[in-house]
């Protein structure tokens, strides 16, 4: 795993909500609706962030919410688009 990549994509998680507290752990494994309680508002004010961060755009046919379960899900999409 890229430890750049993913220190990016947890930046961009913290930013998108503010229920996440600041020394709340976020891990690969870590589920974003459960663990970090991130609503669908969360989950669209990530996808933002990541789409600024990483400069490029969700495919819109693309499974949102299977990309969206972990950060973990998310780094394999994030890895699989910069390739």
């Amino acid at each position: 795993m890229n430890e750049d990549i993913f220190r990016r994509i947890v930046k961009c998680i913290r930013a998108s909500s503010e229920s996440i507290s600041d020394d709340a752990a976020v891990t690969p494994d870590t589920i974003l609706s459960e663990d970090l309680e991130m609503n669908s508002l969360d989950k669209v004010r990530l996808q933002v962030e990541l789409e600024q961060e990483f400069a490029f755009n969700f495919d819109p046919l693309d499974d949102f919410e299977a990309i969206f379960q972990t950060a973990g899900s998310l780094y394999n999409y994030i890895v699989s688009k910069e390739n």
